[in-house]
């Protein structure tokens, strides 16, 4: 009896270990759960802090390729304050809003994921552009908040930038030309010339926004429309002219049958 007793209950317990080994490796495979960093800071499951990642002690040959106003010239670091991995994400077209309200907004141009791990701390560079033409460039020493999403162009300027890689002079001053209505001399002050301006002209045409840099947009719908009208003039004159053919044709087929009879 005793020895009955005692396979039941290792068949029990090799079950029993079984079970916990499967248990296990699902929640190790199990993909961390994902949610928005603003969302993550209104739980208060983490601190964060947000600044420039350019510091004006330094001495940098290329400024901007260092990222002052475009590239990877923003800084995060977080704190995790839960005891469970989580994934974060920060979307593309989302302001940041500086405490300093002599420094420029910023806008994220590339969606990105941060994992956090429970109890833990790490910093982090991403790509951002500056969105306020006149206002002062991020630095290490001034912090920011997460705001919402930019209104509908902006974002659709930001996705563009992503998905085509350009993180660079160009895209900044397609977003400085929305933003701002910045003109080539201004943009002149920041770098551009006559071939970098061209291929900021090419981001705007291809996302239809209208810009100073851009008014030939709304100039080339109005000789479309201008030209839809012409077209109708015509096939109204066409029309007209078809109908004084047709009733010409009619009374002069009803007058040669008089002319017969008579």
């Amino acid at each position: 009896m005793k020895t009955q007793i005692s396979k039941y209950t290792a068949i029990f317990l090799f079950i029993l270990i079984g079970l916990n080994v499967k248990a296990q490796d699902s929640l190790n495979n199990r993909k961390p759960y994902e949610i928005s960093i603003k969302e993550a800071i209104d739980k208060g499951m983490l601190d964060i802090r947000i600044n420039g990642a350019y510091d004006p002690r330094s001495f940098y040959d290329e400024i901007d390729r260092n990222g002052v106003h475009y590239g990877k010239c923003m800084l995060i670091n977080f704190k995790s304050k839960i005891d469970s991995t989580i994934l974060l994400h920060l979307d593309c077209g989302t302001q940041l809003i500086p405490i300093d309200s002599n420094v420029q907004t910023m806008i994220v141009t590339q969606k990105v994921i941060f994992p956090l791990y429970p109890l833990y701390e790490f910093s982090s560079r991403f790509y951002a552009m500056c969105g306020q033409l006149h206002d002062a460039a991020p630095t290490i020493e001034t912090t920011f908040r997460i705001g919402e999403l930019a209104d509908t162009g902006l974002v659709k300027l930001a996705n563009y930038l992503s998905d085509n890689y350009m993180q660079n002079m160009p895209g900044q001053h397609a977003m400085w030309a929305y933003t701002d209505q910045a003109n080539f001399n201004e943009l002149i002050k920041y770098g551009a010339d006559s071939l970098s301006i061209a291929k900021t002209k090419q981001i705007l045409y291809d996302l239809n926004l209208e810009t100073t840099l851009t008014p030939k947009m709304a100039a080339a719908q109005i000789e479309d429309s201008n030209e839809v009208s012409i077209n109708r003039y015509y096939i109204y004159a066409g029309l007209g002219l078809l109908g004084i053919f047709a009733f010409t044709v009619l009374i002069l087929m009803i007058k040669n049958k008089k002319d017969l009879l008579t």
